[in-house]
C-alpha cells in the first residue's frame, strides 16, 4: 500500500499566518505534522509506503502534488492544512472531501486552499466556479468517494475523542489536490491558527505529537479494513496464499473478510429489500431486459431486487443502515464484474441524496 503525505503550502507560500504571534506559519506546522505522522506510519506499519510532497520549505504546485500520488499509484493521498478566519473565537478541526456542496463554508476553505492554483500554469484549467467542470471532476471522484468520507469520519471521531478537538464535522468541497486524484483523498484542516488558543496547541509539540498521532491511528484502522478486503477478493479469484501475506500486507493488524458473493458476505442484518425508514443499497447495473443479475462467469448475484425506471431495469443488491457496510457491497460487486456499482439511499421506499441519508446514518 502506498499512501501520500501531502504538507499543504510551503516555501514562498506561507499559508495563513494566524495571529501574527508567532514567526512560523501554516507551512511549518504542516510539514511538522506530516513528517510525524510519516514517522508513525513507517515506525508501526512498515509494509506501507510513504511519499511525502515536500520534506523541507519548498513549495511544489497543487499539480505537481497531484502528480507525485498518480504517478506513484497511490492507494491514498492525505492532504494536511490549518484553517483561518475572520473571528478569533471560531475553533474547531474538520476533513473535506471532493463532492458537490457549495455551501458558503466549504466554498470559504475551498477559495483558501485553491489560491495558489490561479497563478500557476499548469492548473489544467481546473475552475470551482463553472458548473461544467465542478460537476464533471465530482462524478469523477465518486468511485473513491466511499473510501473518503470512511477516512475522513475515522479522522473526526480521532480528533474528537483522543484529542477533545471541536469536530466541525466531515464535509464536501471543491479542492484541486481532491478533484485530480486518481484515488480515495481528504484534506484535512487541522484547526484554526486565528485563534489564539488553538494556534499555541497547534504550535507546540505537543499538540503536533497529539494530531499526528490521531492521524496515524485513523490510517492504521482504515488500512486494515481495506487490507483485508482486498485481500479476501484476491485469494477468492487466485485460491490460497501464503497466510504470512505480501509484502504490502505485512505488520498491518488485519480483519476478516467474507468471500465475495458467499453467503456470509452479507451480514445477517442485510435484506433483499430496503426495512426501517432509510437504508443504503447498491446499484449494481441497469438493463433493458428483465433477466437475472448474473457476473462474468454467470454465477447469479444473491439479494437483488429490480425496479423499472421507464424502460430501463435498475438492479439493486442488498440493503443495510451501515454506509461502511454498503462500501463494502459496492467495492466487492466492483471486483467482480461490476465496475459501475455506486451506492445509492432509500427513504420510505424512494430515492434520497446520499448526503443526506448519510447525515440520518451518523445522527
Amino acid at each position: 500500500m502506498t499512501v501520500v503525505l501531502d504538507a499543504g503550502h510551503g516555501g514562498k507560500d506561507p499559508g495563513n499566518l494566524g495571529t501574527g504571534r508567532y514567526r512560523t506559519a501554516e507551512k511549518d506546522i504542516t510539514l511538522a505534522v506530516a513528517r510525524k505522522t510519516a514517522a508513525y506510519i513507517e515506525e508501526r506499519i512498515p509494509g506501507v509506503r510513504v511519499i511525502m510532497t515536500r520534506t523541507g520549505d519548498t513549495y511544489p504546485t497543487l499539480p505537481e502534488r497531484v502528480r507525485i500520488a498518480n504517478e506513484a499509484q497511490a492507494d491514498l493521498l492525505l492532504s494536511i492544512h490549518c484553517d483561518s478566519f475572520e473571528k478569533s473565537s471560531v475553533t474547531g478541526s474538520s476533513t473535506f472531501v471532493m463532492g458537490l456542496d457549495k455551501s458558503e463554508a466549504s466554498l470559504r476553505v475551498a477559495a483558501k486552499e485553491n489560491a495558489a492554483v490561479f497563478n500557476e500554469k499548469d492548473a489544467d484549467g481546473f475552475d470551482p466556479d463553472d458548473p461544467d467542470t465542478f460537476i464533471a471532476l465530482a462524478l469523477k471522484q465518486e468511485i473513491y468517494l466511499g473510501r473518503s468520507l470512511q477516512l475522513a469520519e475515522l479522522i473526526q471521531t480521532q480528533f474528537r475523542q483522543r484529542v477533545g478537538r471541536k469536530d466541525r464535522g466531515v464535509r464536501q468541497a471543491p479542492y484541486y489536490v481532491t478533484a485530480y486524484a486518481s484515488m480515495p483523498s481528504v484534506l484535512v484542516e487541522l484547526g484554526f491558527l486565528t485563534n489564539p488558543k488553538e494556534e499555541d496547541f497547534l504550535h507546540s509539540d505537543q499538540g503536533q505529537d497529539y494530531m499526528s498521532s490521531a492521524l496515524f491511528r485513523a490510517f492504521r484502522d482504515y488500512a486494515q479494513r481495506w487490507f483485508s478486503l482486498e485481500a479476501a477478493v484476491q485469494e477468492a479469484n487466485e485460491g490460497p496464499r501464503d497466510k504470512e501475506g505480501t509484502e504490502e500486507t505485512k505488520g498491518v493488524e488485519v480483519v476478516p473478510s467474507p468471500e465475495p458473493f458467499a453467503q456470509p458476505m452479507w451480514h445477517t442484518a442485510i435484506a433483499s429489500d430496503c426495512g426501517g425508514d432509510f437504508c443504503f443499497s447498491i446499484q449494481a447495473a441497469s438493463n433493458r431486459r428483465d433477466t437475472p443479475l448474473t457476473g462474468p462467469d454467470g454465477f447469479q448475484v444473491p439479494h437483488t431486487s429490480t425496479q423499472q425506471v421507464g424502460n430501463v431495469y435498475k438492479y439493486r443488491v442488498g440493503s443495510t443502515s451501515s454506509y461502511s457496510e454498503a462500501c463494502l457491497m459496492r467495492d466487492t460487486l466492483r471486483k467482480n464484474g461490476f465496475p459501475d456499482a455506486f451506492v445509492v439511499a432509500f427513504e420510505n421506499g424512494l430515492r434520497i441524496p446520499l448526503e443526506s441519508a448519510l447525515k440520518k446514518a451518523k445522527d
